[in-house]
């Protein structure tokens, strides 16, 4: 298998706390790799704002209506029992704040 080696260094008081992580690793070089690997998996600020935007595309179109109650006509066909938990949720925050 071929290899590539990459050398780099770390100052002793700024890196400290990276200095004594590779120390205690049993195989530095595996270490290291699993670390990168999860560095690159994680998303990145593009990633999250791509989907912060669609999540709030999707609740523009989101429609509230006040004052309505489970007594109103429900839009839609919406279940009785959603209604239901809905309102209680609404009244729940309103006592809350």
């Amino acid at each position: 298998m071929a290899s590539v080696r990459y050398t780099f260094t770390l100052d002793a008081i700024k890196d400290a706390d990276l200095v004594r992580w590779l120390e205690l690793q049993v195989n530095t070089s595996a270490a290291v790799r699993d670390a990168l690997r999860a560095y690159v998996a994680q998303p990145t600020h593009a990633h999250l704002d791509a989907k912060l935007d669609r999540l709030l595309d999707t609740l523009r179109g989101v429609h509230v209506v006040k004052g309505a109650s489970v007594d109103d006509e429900p839009p839609q066909g919406e279940p009785a029992a959603a209604r239901r938990g809905l309102d209680a949720m609404k009244r729940r925050f309103r006592e809350g704040s």
